[in-house]
């Protein structure tokens, strides 16, 4: 695998998604599909369902072929920055990460840069400010009173 092959190596596992490939960008018609809009709009979202879900059944093979493109990447610096500028970021904001995390490989956590429960914590303290800002305003607000 490269990357002038991880696109379509990507679609031979899993024809599903190059039917929603398909559909969802039908205007480029017979166009040769781009990298990162692939990884980034259909692979992505397709492991982000599948881990809201739970679906093992989905998250194994995806991970699997994440880690399938890392170990090729240690030869192909251009399959290195797809891997890092889409899987990497991602990595860093993932929604149930701790679903994910078991079944990464270690060529794809290493690609990555990935931080055991950094998204996990960067999720929460953003909703902890959520929350601080939304308080704090009330506060103001009502002039300090508490709400009954």
């Amino acid at each position: 695998m490269n990357y002038e092959t991880v696109v379509p190596e990507l679609f031979n596992r899993f024809p599903e998604l190059e039917a929603i490939y398909r559909a969802k960008f039908a205007y480029m018609g017979d166009d040769e599909a781009i990298h990162y809009i692939v990884f980034g709009s259909i692979l992505i979202p397709a492991l982000t369902a599948a881990l809201e879900e739970g679906n093992l059944g989905a998250i194994l093979p995806i991970s699997a072929f994440m880690e399938d493109a890392s170990v090729a990447a240690r030869h192909d610096n251009s399959l290195a920055t797809l891997m890092k500028v889409e899987v990497g970021e991602w990595l860093g904001w993932a929604s149930h990460e701790e679903r994910l995390a078991p079944w990464l490989g270690p060529e794809t956590k290493r690609l990555c840069n990935y931080v055991p429960g950094l998204a996990t914590q960067r999720i929460r303290l953003r909703s902890e400010e959520k929350a601080q800002t939304i308080s704090a305003r009330l506060s103001a607000l009502f002039g300090g009173r508490k709400l009954p």
